[in-house]
């Protein structure tokens, strides 16, 4: 994303205790790194001002975490939540941050399955794969098939910032440092 959530800390200091603690323990703070994390995503899906159905179904889809402990040597644990990546304009950037159309133009939104597949491999309404035609007044890009309309884009000239990620994810921190908190004395009382 454009804006990155930081945690500033002594971090030479913690990692240099986190490589001195026993396996089991690093490992606890592992899980409870992966479930808190898991939890915020939850938060974000919850939190965000739109329902992700139609066009922003895939966007559900993109939310990810993850969690890593190094197995270098090193012994660093590194988490991170946010949105696979896709070609072209990243789409969860518009939601996040509000998009606004250029003078005189409009965003075309894929809304039918197709386009949305297209759109997911970086494939936008100008490279569609049969002719689609624009009828005067109308906000919708379409194709004819027969005596039928199939409607695969909207034009919109204005998207509200309604996604609300970064703030479900600083709302999450309480919850993901009980969940570290809650594996590590779980694991504690095992030794």
């Amino acid at each position: 994303m454009a804006d990155q959530i930081q945690i500033t800390s002594n971090a030479a200091e913690i990692v240099r205790k986190f490589h001195r603690l026993p396996g089991v323990l690093q490992t606890s703070i592992t899980r409870g790194l992966k479930r808190g994390l898991l939890l915020a995503e939850e938060r974000v899906r919850k939190g965000a001002a739109l329902k992700f159905t139609g066009s922003r179904g895939g966007l559900q889809s993109r939310l990810t975490s993850r969690v890593h402990l190094s197995r270098t040597g090193a012994m660093e644990i590194d988490g991170a939540i946010g949105f696979r990546k896709t070609r072209g304009y990243p789409y969860e950037l518009s939601q996040e941050y509000g998009a606004t159309a250029k003078p005189g133009h409009a965003m075309a939104i894929p809304i039918s399955d197709e386009a949305r597949a297209l759109s997911a491999r970086g494939i936008g309404p100008r490279d569609f794969p049969r002719p689609l035609i624009h009828r005067r007044k109308s906000r919708f890009l379409q194709e004819i098939v027969g005596f039928a309309s199939l409607y695969h884009y909207v034009f919109v000239k204005h998207i509200e910032p309604r996604l609300n990620f970064r703030k479900s994810v600083r709302e999450s921190m309480p919850e993901i440092s009980a969940e570290i908190v809650s594996e590590y004395t779980q694991a504690k009382r095992t030794l």
